[in-house]
């Protein structure tokens, strides 16, 4: 019964398997025979592979993609070229080839990596894309990183964004040093595609971009409100500001190298410190442009300019074809151009850092309102200018009287006491009649005598001494007031910016403002003072 099975056994053949077992180990001669020692030694044994998993084998897909390089045609492309070629031939290969080398360059693309390392990247790459990311070989991270920008194995737009930064957020425990590139990348990804700004808030300073521009608007308002040269200003409308201030004193928090949220006082009264900040601010601004060639803001922060910007900056990445011309505002105080393919950034450029002239004028500003308030945490002099001490403390007076006059007053009225008031103004009335009869006669007055000339400013008009400006500066100042052109030796612009120094305690303004022409000129509302002056 060859190979069937019965009550009786096992059948191979027309024989027992079973009997013949039984009548081996039975033989007393075999079961003393090597083949059935107890003391046999145990040695390895090679352990049979797949051909996939050998180290010599090479699989065909890597060598299509080697092929590639040595084609004429792939000669000729540049080496992010060739990369983007081999990644499109390669997007959907995996491997099973585990790699625990290392691997590192500075630009890795496949063409730097040996066939074992191969391997290796394609099957670590199925096992990320699988939702199991594993440390490896640095550059691998960094060639996969690539590969997302440039759209292979994922959708290009939001599902590439969220794929580089989900990766970069789990990797970076592995590789901190990532913090340096990829957060810029993911801006330019943003950026590029056109995709919502708010997506790369968290990596582009928008909050820093943001605090520019309410200093920008307030700036702008200052100058908007301002009268003609030559005019008064006027005094500053306080009641106007309403949550002006608060968002103003935001953005100085942003920007100051004077940190502003941790001071006691703004701590403990933010709408006083508020308002006299945005009115410094607006103060500084009209003065600025009167006696500076850059506004206040760009002063601080430093001109706004375009500069070419390089995509991608560091990354090994291939576009194959130009962008469309673009604009794209990120915010409003930074925005990217295409043009022709090339990219360019229109912004501060200052890299996001805090402002120190900011911050010594927001210090100033906190020891003087401490002092006006007679606070009991002053704060030590820094030996500012004088103008920048003088218009604080004229904005915290007029501050300071606003504030005092805006209370509300409580009147009261005791009616029980009405009575009483009739009764005396009848009294007053009879005395008034009886005033009237002996009306007649005028008491002389007394000869009142004549004050000393002086002008308005306390000087006696004996010239520039009591101002305190040299022969130069005089000289110069009696040649505006005379309508002529000042030919006298000096920098004009130093004496210029002395003088209005000097008159400034006087005239709590600036006296001299540069014309269209470049030339020095009196405010004309301040000439008459100027003139009485000297």
């Amino acid at each position: 019964m060859s190979g069937r099975r019965d009550e009786d056994g096992i059948y191979a053949n027309g024989v027992d398997i079973d009997r013949l077992l039984e009548q081996i180990l039975s033989d007393p001669r075999l079961r003393s025979s090597k083949a059935f020692s107890t003391t046999k030694t145990y040695a390895d044994e090679p352990i049979i592979r797949r051909g996939s998993q050998m180290d010599s084998y090479l699989p065909q897909k890597i060598g299509q993609m080697r092929e590639l390089q040595r084609t004429p045609r792939g000669r000729t492309w540049s080496e992010t070229r060739l990369f983007y070629e081999q990644a499109r031939l390669m997007e959907d290969f995996e491997d099973n080839c585990p790699y625990h080398g290392q691997f590192q360059s500075y630009y890795p693309t496949y063409r730097t990596m040996t066939d074992r390392q191969l391997r290796g990247y394609f099957t670590w790459r199925a096992r990320v894309r699988a939702g199991q990311v594993e440390q490896t070989a640095a550059s691998f991270a960094y060639v996969y990183l690539y590969e997302l920008l440039m759209g292979i194995g994922v959708e290009s737009g939001r599902k590439a964004f969220d794929a580089i930064e989900a990766f970069w957020k789990t990797y970076r425990q592995f590789d901190p040093g990532m913090d340096r590139y990829v957060p810029e990348w993911l801006v330019d990804y943003v950026v590029e595609h056109d995709l919502p700004a708010e997506l790369a808030a968290p990596y582009a300073h928008l909050e820093h971009d943001a605090a520019i521009a309410v200093l920008e608007r307030a700036e702008k308002g200052a100058l908007a409100a301002a009268p003609p040269k030559g005019h008064r200003r006027q005094p500053t409308d306080f009641a106007a500001m309403g949550g002006a201030a608060g968002e103003f004193a935001q953005a100085v928090c942003q920007l100051s190298s004077y940190r502003l949220d941790e001071s006691r006082l703004y701590k403990e009264r933010p709408e006083d410190v508020a308002c006299v900040l945005l009115a410094v601010y607006s103060r500084l601004a009209l003065h600025y442009r009167g006696s500076r060639t850059q506004g206040l803001t760009e002063t601080l922060f430093g001109l706004r300019f375009a500069v070419r910007h390089v995509m991608y900056a560091s990354a090994v990445r291939y576009e194959p074809g130009f962008h469309e011309d673009c604009v794209y505002e990120l915010s409003p105080t930074r925005r990217y151009v295409c043009k022709n393919g090339l990219w360019s950034c229109d912004s501060y450029h200052d890299g996001g850092a805090r402002s120190a002239k900011l911050g010594q004028i927001v210090r100033a500003v906190d020891r003087q309102l401490r002092q006006a308030l007679g606070y009991t945490h002053p704060l030590k002099d820094h030996a500012e200018a004088k103008y920048l001490v003088k218009i604080i403390d004229d904005e915290i007076a007029a501050y300071l009287g606003w504030k005092q006059a805006s209370v509300p007053r409580r009147v009261e009225i005791d009616l029980s006491k009405l009575a009483g008031i009739r009764s005396a103004a009848a009294v007053t009335r009879e005395a008034l009649l009886v005033d009237e009869e002996r009306e007649g006669s005028v008491a002389e007055e007394a000869p009142v005598a004549a004050p000393c000339e002086q002008n308005a400013f306390g000087t006696t008009g004996d010239g520039g001494d009591a101002l305190g400006l040299s022969e130069d500066q005089t000289a110069l100042l009696r040649a505006l007031l005379a309508g002529q052109g000042y030919a006298g030796p000096g920098n004009v612009d130093l004496m210029v910016d002395a003088i209005n120094e000097a008159l400034f305690d006087l005239l709590g303004d600036t006296a001299i403002e540069f014309g269209a022409d470049g030339e020095p000129q009196l405010v004309e509302d301040y000439v008459e003072d100027v003139r009485a002056a000297l």
